[in-house]
């Protein structure tokens, strides 16, 4: 159960309209192939494809149960968005059993159809290979039609098997989402990005966390997605669950808008499906909300095809239509005013 804390903002919690004096950084900004993404100047639309995903997602755990999001196991909330790496691993493993079954019955039908012709060539000559080619259509349709039972049965035994050892497997897995986990934190306004196992996350205020526009060849031609890196490492990173690979640049624009806006504490959080159920516990965002008169369940209760058909494509439109290349960078002129050493000797005495 999350704990009802009160939702107060730390001394170092970010402000578009507070950003410090910051040290100019080591190398330039600009980055072949890579547009960098401006802060502070906010379009206020959140990305179009995220919204629709996460309003199914988000409905159908609310049918499920009305208090889904209490659980520690949800990772959006009026504190912080936590994410992982983008690495399968046992993940990869375990949805890799009914492909690997199913290449296993395809074989046995191969091999078990070659196997009765050679039987029965002996008998009955050239309908040997007709009988063998029968038997293989017919086993063939049985791979199909059975499969996904037989898919079902094999996950149900994995979990039986592994049932004796669930302590085990529950404290290995915590320990590797502990690893992997990064997060964006409104209260403390700081960003933390996992490095595996043997090295800790990387902390460190948002705004030295640039954002660009990363483009991504693949067979079918160039996608886009949304990469993080710290200004004064140079540590990228690209491999996350906030970095989904998308057709259209704008959406990883409406990305950057929608975190830049979670982090500003002087913006109520954005009004996305996964931060609904914690909107009232934001101090910033429970005033707007009781301003505007919104709705509490908006995203849960919204019939999502009318919305898809109406509101949703006009934001859309918004989306495509936005001058992204025209918002101006506010963090920029802060850059150079002040050494490292003294910077960091602030930051320190900020939050002591």
């Amino acid at each position: 159960m999350k704990e009802a804390v009160s939702s107060h903002y730390g001394p170092g919690a970010y402000r578009v309209g507070a950003i410090p004096s910051m040290p100019a950084p080591p190398k330039k900004r600009e980055r072949i192939g890579e547009e960098l993404l401006p802060f502070g100047d906010y379009a206020g639309i959140d990305p179009y494809q995220q919204l629709c995903e996460d309003a199914e997602f988000v409905q159908h755990q609310d049918r499920q149960d009305k208090a889904f999001y209490e659980t520690n196991d949800w990772w959006w909330d009026h504190q912080r968005i936590r994410f992982l790496e983008s690495k399968m691993g046992i993940t990869a493993l375990l949805l890799l059993v009914p492909y690997m079954l199913a290449v296993a019955l395809l074989v046995l039908v191969v091999y078990m159809g070659i196997e009765l012709t050679f039987f029965l060539d002996p008998l009955i000559g050239g309908l040997s290979i007709f009988v063998g080619m029968v038997f293989f259509v017919i086993g063939m349709i049985f791979v199909f039609i059975a499969m996904p039972h037989i898919s079902r049965f094999a996950m149900s035994g994995v979990v039986w098997l592994a049932t004796p050892l669930h302590k085990y497997i529950s404290s290995k897995a915590r320990g590797y989402m502990e690893n992997r986990c990064s997060e964006f934190n409104r209260q403390t306004g700081t960003a933390s990005f996992a490095q595996g196992k043997k090295k800790p996350p990387l902390k460190a205020p948002f705004v030295e966390f640039d954002g660009y526009v990363e483009r991504v060849v693949q067979r079918g031609g160039i996608f886009y997605r949304l990469m993080f890196v710290h200004r004064y490492t140079g540590k990228q990173f690209s491999q996350t669950t906030l970095s989904a690979i998308v057709d259209h640049k704008h959406e990883v624009h409406a990305t950057w808008d929608m975190l830049q806006r979670y982090m500003d504490v002087s913006q109520p959080m954005p009004d996305v499906p996964r931060l609904e159920p914690f909107r009232h516990l934001d101090p910033t965002t429970a005033e707007h909300d009781r301003q505007t008169g919104r709705n509490p369940r908006y995203w849960r209760d919204l019939d999502l095809e009318t919305w898809k058909a109406g509101e949703g494509a006009a934001q859309l439109k918004a989306q495509i239509d936005y001058p992204w290349s025209r918002q101006r960078c506010q963090l920029t002129p802060q850059l150079g005013k002040v050494e490292m050493t003294i910077y960091r000797e602030r930051q320190e005495a900020a939050v002591a």
